[in-house]
């Protein structure tokens, strides 16, 4: 079955090392994109969308905002935007065709399989866990199930508990470089950690085999948001450099939920089926529309008689729909004069507007 989301998957080439969680409750009054542009020049390599209050369509605002962002500075193919435990946001986004990466998910949230299953293969599926039993646990899911493990807290904060990327389990526990180190080796998945982290934890941190550290308030909280992130990832690459962590094991077994009249709509013919282009930026996807757009409009103009194409702006909007999106297209209309005017004679000979 086709998948309207026309962007390439990044699974196989997300970054978890400068992981920042953000919301617009931790943004101290300033507007939610400022802060992500903010962190994005400092370095983040990673966005996760935390808003437990808002509802589905403000989320899905919210996360048409945060894309453009990240398109705007040219990071759509290398920066990962994830949703926090609302997958059925996620997956309404990625149907408009919003670049929405995949979810994040805690303990207590959506079931790993039936985020895998309702997303499909190409999107990013993200688990919170916090102690070794529970890595192993996850460890017997189905290969391709999920794509990485957030584990904490560092610290207890006094500000915000961020107990884990997924949120706060309350045990009040926190992790230490042996403790990190042993959840990364008994999991089969890169293991991002975080909870009260600060520059200060940059050196320790790089020096465990986590992949990666996530942040808040550090960030987001900060005065200069760009300059607490930019700090925070030079402390991160002094001890590890660019060195990147490894992926999953992918197993292609599901496509993306779709809805009954997308589902007819997708079942192709016999000797039908078409080759879809996959796009790693926004942009390219936004060409190809247009592109697709003009050349309808194009192959109308070219039937027409040269003295005719002046008139190509007598149109019709026409719903269309293909396999990156629908549009209302305004195609060019014949206009044809089928009986005389009483009173008046014979009316002018149609125009013919080739449609």
């Amino acid at each position: 079955m086709s998948n309207e989301y026309p962007y390439a998957s990044m699974r196989d080439s997300f970054d978890l090392s400068a992981y920042f969680v953000v919301g617009p409750e931790d943004c101290k009054g300033r507007p939610l994109t400022d802060v992500v542009d903010q962190a994005l020049h400092g370095g983040a390599t990673f966005i996760q969308l935390r808003a437990k209050e808002a509802d589905a369509s403000e989320l899905t605002d919210m996360a048409r905002d945060i894309a453009q962002i990240i398109e705007d500075n040219e990071k759509s193919d290398s920066v990962a935007f994830v949703i926090d435990d609302r997958a059925d946001v996620v997956w309404q986004a990625r149907r408009k065709g919003i670049k929405v990466d995949g979810v994040h998910i805690g303990q207590t949230d959506m079931e790993p399989r039936e985020a895998r299953a309702l997303l499909g293969d190409e999107a990013i599926v993200g688990l919170s866990a916090e102690t070794e039993s529970l890595v192993r646990l996850i460890n017997e899911l189905p290969d391709g199930c999920i794509d990485y493990i957030g584990a904490g807290p560092l610290h207890v904060s006094t500000t915000k508990p961020e107990a884990s990327v997924g949120g706060n389990d309350g045990s009040g526990k926190t992790l230490d470089a042996a403790q990190i180190n042993t959840i990364c080796v008994a999991s089969e998945f890169p293991v991002v950690v975080g909870g009260g982290v600060t520059a200060a934890d940059m050196a320790m941190l790089a020096d465990t085999k986590a992949a990666g550290w996530f942040v808040v308030s550090a960030i987001a909280g900060a005065e200069n948001p760009e300059e607490a992130a930019r700090t925070m990832v030079e402390g991160w690459k002094a001890v590890r450099g660019d060195k990147k962590h490894g992926y999953a094991p992918r197993v292609v077994t599901h496509t993306p939920a779709t809805d009954t009249q997308a589902a007819q709509e997708g079942a192709a013919k016999p000797g039908s089926e078409a080759t879809e282009k996959k796009f790693t930026n926004a942009k390219d996807a936004k060409d190809a529309q247009k592109l697709a757009k003009q050349q309808r409009v194009d192959i109308a103009a070219r039937g027409s008689k040269q003295r005719d194409k002046a008139h190509i702006r007598k149109t019709k909007s026409v719903p269309f729909t293909y396999q990156y999106g629908s549009y209302d297209l305004e195609v060019p209309y014949t206009e044809i004069k089928l009986s005389d005017t009483p009173g008046v004679g014979p009316n002018p000979p149609f125009h013919d507007y080739n449609t």
